[in-house]
């Protein structure tokens, strides 16, 4: 019985942590490809406007994607180019992940303070060139682009 309970508090424990998480989404790329043209929204509320928030923006590739890197428009209040490092100078993936899929957090705001209440949205493009080209229209092996928002602990 002791056992029993302890093994629910545990769980309860385990469970109850992730309250800081106040918006967390993906958007997957069909065939695992990124076309140059398509922009990734995403539609988010916010209702507390006293805590500071981390934003992150989240990746998952496979280890077939064959850049090191990736650069992003990011346009939320203003317009932004981020770059994500996905692996380093020897090749060797810097994501989290088993197999042949990585999953990497970029932090893109570190205590990200909301002026008012009401809907944001947050939009990402893929902004990669090679050499000449104005644009990689295709950008093979990327499985899905997402953002976490998390009130930051204090």
């Amino acid at each position: 019985m002791m056992r029993n309970l302890a093994l629910i508090g545990i769980i309860v424990m385990f469970t109850s942590c992730n309250n800081s998480v106040v918006y967390e989404e993906y958007k997957s790329f069909e065939n695992q490809k990124w076309i140059a043209d398509s922009i990734v929204s995403f539609n988010y509320s916010i209702n507390d406007t006293t805590s500071k928030n981390k934003i992150k923006i989240k990746l998952r590739h496979t280890v077939d994607y064959e850049f090191q890197n990736l650069f992003l428009f990011v346009k939320t209040e203003m317009m932004d180019t981020v770059e994500l490092i996905l692996a380093n100078k020897e090749g060797m993936w810097l994501g989290n992940g088993i197999g042949d899929v990585r999953e990497l957090e970029f932090e893109y705001h570190n205590a990200k303070l909301f002026s008012k209440k009401g809907n944001y949205s947050f939009q990402i493009e893929q902004a990669m060139r090679y050499g000449a080209s104005e644009k990689i229209q295709i950008l093979n092996n990327i499985l899905a682009v997402g953002i976490s928002i998390e009130k930051q602990d204090e």
